[in-house]
């Protein structure tokens, strides 16, 4: 009979529903080569000649395909193979074959298993073959389990984490790190990020980030995600984006659910604040020069637990090209300094991004308008006007209307 088993397995153990696809003569063999090294140990007649890398995949699958129309075959890989495995990859390039799946315990039950750390509440991310940034979806939660590589090892992670966190993340943060896992190598260590900084570890391994830090004194969960009050963010001399203007930059800056936002002259961080809740895995960069501003930020961003923004402290444009390349720009406060800041922010925005202006002033607002043409932008303006009226006394307050620009690229 023809057909695919892709079965899990967890370090030098071998499931007996396994080992009878090991143990038959005629059955093809795909794993690394340190999983046939496993095999070769645990089944002592196993003949090698059945045996083809899993390395590289193309091939390795043109094997598979062509074994497989006379024979099962067998792809052995680590774990669960539909849980960040080869399983999904192998469906959707054999959709006309039967594949048949023997998950394993994976290193992530294990390792949360050793621990007694439950793991229905956690995240999940792999870094196999991807940038450490891409964990900036994830710096929001609180439990995180990352499948390492031999390029972003813990003692990597750590050092990334320490340059990303506050001060407070980084003392209420503990790493928990699985090594060889189901092998005689196996060992698990439990530390800081300093602790784990300081060591080395041997592959193949993996890690859980555990962030004890209490909640802030608001109670976070019962506010909506969208349309926090001028009351509910900490702020100096009112210098803060009022909420009729919050709700209107935000809407036009139509914010993607991942990706990076500049907040330029961030002030008190509101729109970085909403921002942040409003879309858990967007990487927000508060951008800030004066100090008074920062400590509003930080307080803001700890009490609504907001690990997605990341401040920036110094002047734009000059702190701007060390940033992760923008999708979504706004620009609160310029010091001065608007025209060298969109000439920047013109060509680091991505293409399909968009750049969002306040202005006070008519001359500024027309200054920007110039400035985002001569950059080829398709712009747009509005004017905010706002009344709030109290009722029953119905005394009214005018709010300085407030020029919204936004800017797309003419592509």
């Amino acid at each position: 009979m023809s057909g695919i088993i892709v079965a899990g397995i967890n370090g030098s153990h071998i499931p007996e529903n396994v080992r009878g696809f090991l143990e038959d003569c005629h059955c093809p063999v795909f794993c690394s080569q340190a999983m046939i090294d496993v095999v070769k140990e645990s089944i002592a007649q196993f003949d090698i000649n059945r045996w083809s890398s899993i390395v590289p995949i193309s091939k390795c699958f043109e094997k598979i395909r062509e074994k497989q129309k006379q024979r099962k075959v067998i792809v052995l890989v680590s774990g669960d193979p539909l849980f960040y495995g080869l399983g999904t990859k192998l469906k959707e390039t054999f959709t006309d074959n039967k594949i048949t799946f023997l998950p394993g315990v994976s290193y992530m039950q294990s390792c949360f298993s050793h621990f007694g750390i439950n793991w229905d509440d956690a995240e999940f991310i792999s870094l196999h073959g991807r940038e450490l940034a891409s964990m900036e979806t994830k710096l929001n939660t609180s439990k995180l389990f990352i499948y390492t590589d031999p390029d972003n090892s813990p003692e990597v992670i750590a050092r990334y984490l320490k340059q990303r966190l506050d001060r407070k993340d980084l003392e209420s943060m503990q790493i928990f790190v699985g090594e060889c896992i189901g092998t005689d190598k196996q060992k698990f260590t439990k530390g800081g990020i300093d602790d784990i900084l300081a060591m080395n570890f041997s592959q193949p391994n993996c890690m859980i980030l555990l962030n004890t830090g209490n909640a802030g004194s608001r109670p976070v969960k019962e506010l909506p995600k969208l349309g926090l009050g001028e009351k509910d963010v900490q702020h100096s001399r009112g210098l803060i984006t009022k909420s009729e203007v919050r709700a209107a930059v935000i809407h036009r800056l139509r914010l993607p659910e991942q990706g990076v936002l500049w907040d330029i002259g961030a002030g008190s961080g509101s729109i970085s604040l909403e921002a942040a809740r409003l879309c858990q895995s967007l990487s927000v960069f508060a951008i800030e020069k004066e100090e008074e501003q920062l400590a509003n930020i930080r307080a803001n961003k700890d009490i609504y637990q907001c690990r997605n923004i990341s401040l920036v402290s110094g002047e734009a444009p000059a702190v701007l090209p060390k940033l992760a390349v923008p999708d979504r720009v706004f620009i609160g406060g310029s010091g001065g300094k608007l025209e060298e800041i969109i000439n920047h922010v013109a060509g680091a925005v991505r293409d399909d991004g968009r750049i969002v202006i306040t202005a006070v002033l008519p001359t500024t607002a027309e200054l920007t308008l110039k400035i985002l043409h001569r950059h080829k932008f398709n712009v747009d303006i509005s004017l905010i006007q706002v009344t709030r009226y109290c009722y029953p006394d119905l005394q009214k307050s005018e709010l300085n209307p407030i020029y919204l620009i936004c800017g797309t690229k003419n592509i």
